[in-house]
């Protein structure tokens, strides 16, 4: 398997140099993705060429690009409009630079921000409206030979295994792919002390649709009723063996990422995640 690395670049695309990628070629890193912080029209022809030269540079897959966009499940059919056609201007600047793979995410009705809860996001003409929006976006994926990546999260329309299945099933596009990340999944006690089941199970049901697997731990906070707290790999309760062996059986090829750490805590991840692939007999490229 490959290991990849989010978080990286989080920009206009401006800074992607010979020394930010060095950093991630330095500590083994097989590939990076990015993730805009402007709209992916903003993003000029050079610095696109400039961006993809510091890859090619260094040797680095650029496995992923993800971007802003206004909501796309919305009632207000101007914002929804807009969201969807900038999410298509991501996929046209993933093909410009090269990039096999266009993140996508379902959005929020809350406007606080695109993962913040909301009482209606399970409601069955929530769902209609999200597959509506990945459909047309989907059309752009198809012309560019992009696969559209659908970031997923208990929180969103995209609550289970089941209603990730269902929703990608619906776009009846073979360019709609999954992020399959466990660590969205720890919604209860339960499945955070044993997490094995919740991971089977996505695996069982949603694994042929998925792309790459994001690799994270958690921990419980000691306070009243449950929360939820990313740590390094390594050091919190997610059952990283199933994780491991389940994304080996998916693809031997396929891509572990690590993502939402600060810059000084990478290393210690990479190397963690290293040593966990060694320990459970997972190969690396």
């Amino acid at each position: 398997m490959k290991i990849g690395l989010l978080g990286l670049i989080s920009s206009d695309l401006t800074d992607v140099n010979y020394n930010k990628l060095r950093f991630a070629a330095e500590l083994g890193f097989h590939g990076v993705g990015a993730h805009l912080n402007v709209p992916a029209d903003t993003v000029s022809d050079q610095t696109a060429k400039n961006a993809r030269a510091a890859f090619d540079d260094q040797g680095l897959d650029f496995i992923q690009l993800w971007g802003p966009y206004p909501c796309i499940i919305g009632e207000d059919e101007t914002v929804r409009r807009e969201g969807i056609r900038q999410a298509q201007n991501i996929i046209k600047l993933a093909s410009k630079l090269g990039v096999a793979e266009s993140g996508v995410r379902p959005t929020s009705l809350n406007p606080s921000g695109p993962w913040s809860p909301h009482k209606d996001h399970y409601k069955p003409e929530i769902e209609d409206r999200l597959v509506d929006s990945l459909k047309e976006i989907l059309k752009v994926a198809e012309d560019y030979g992009i696969d559209l990546i659908l970031e997923s999260h208990i929180a969103t329309p995209l609550r289970s295994a089941q209603a990730i299945k269902r929703i990608i099933e619906r776009t009846g596009s073979k360019r709609m792919k999954l992020n399959l990340d466990s660590v969205n999944y720890v919604g209860d006690f339960v499945t955070a002390y044993d997490p094995s089941i919740m991971i089977n199970e996505m695996f069982d049901l949603v694994g042929e649709y998925t792309a790459t697997i994001h690799v994270k731990d958690f921990y419980l906070e000691d306070r009243l009723t449950m929360h939820v707290s990313e740590t390094v790999i390594g050091t919190g309760m997610m059952d990283l063996e199933t994780v491991l062996k389940r994304s080996y059986e998916w693809n031997p090829d396929g891509y572990l990422v690590i993502e939402h750490l600060p810059i000084a805590l990478i290393p210690v991840a990479k190397r963690n995640l290293t040593e966990l692939c060694y320990k459970f007999a997972i190969p690396l490229s």
